[in-house]
């Protein structure tokens, strides 16, 4: 059975104060900046007058559209808990949906950053195993406000399509990724030794 989930809206906000953090940040280096210009002679204070409300200009160039793009970007993503994947619908221009089958899941994890735990969030990370053999973030579950009841229910899901696995399926699962590799140098090492052999 498909369980389907939503973020909170305070992602939303959690999305505005990111963005106008960002915007306050780069205001405070040209308020700085102004100020130094300012200190230059006769024209400083004119000259950095101008260079202030060019920057501050510039600034809400980014800012604005950003702003606007918050809401309808937070309300395109929806995440889907199924018996044999999860399903990420996100993007606003260009909708994306994403399919990570529990088959190549090697990991998940609860994270909550300072705005997180002030806004009572969390984030649920899935990892699978890349081609390289290295582990990344494939899909992240955002601004979900029951981040632990989520994280125990694709926890359960992984739990019940591992067991349910037949032996012949675990095993070439277990021959797959970083085990193929191994194999390979095997091989290798062996060919090399009938080679320091046939030269005795």
């Amino acid at each position: 059975m498909t369980q389907k989930y939503v973020p909170s809206p305070r992602y939303q906000t959690k999305l505005y104060v990111m963005i106008t953090l960002i915007a306050l940040t780069i205001q405070v280096g040209i308020a700085i900046l102004f100020g130094l210009i300012s200190l230059d002679g006769d024209n400083g204070p004119r000259t950095g007058l101008t260079v202030f409300i060019v920057l501050t200009g510039l600034n809400a160039v980014w800012w604005v559209p950003l702003m606007l793009w918050s809401g309808p970007y937070y309300r395109s993503l929806a995440y889907e808990i199924g018996d044999e994947q999860v399903i990420v619908r996100q993007g606003v221009l260009t909708r994306a949906v994403k399919h990570v089958p529990y088959r190549t899941v090697t990991n998940i994890t609860v994270k909550r950053g300072v705005l997180d735990r002030w806004l009572g969030l969390g984030t649920l990370e899935i990892q699978t195993a890349g081609i390289s053999g290295n582990q990344q973030a494939e899909q992240s579950l955002a601004g979900l406000p029951d981040a632990d009841e989520v994280y125990e229910r694709v926890a359960g899901q992984l739990r019940r399509f591992r067991g349910g696995m037949a032996p012949t399926q675990a095993e070439a699962e277990a021959l797959s990724g970083t085990d193929e590799t191994l194999a390979a140098l095997l091989a290798e090492v062996r060919a090399i030794r009938k080679a320091l052999e046939k030269s005795e």
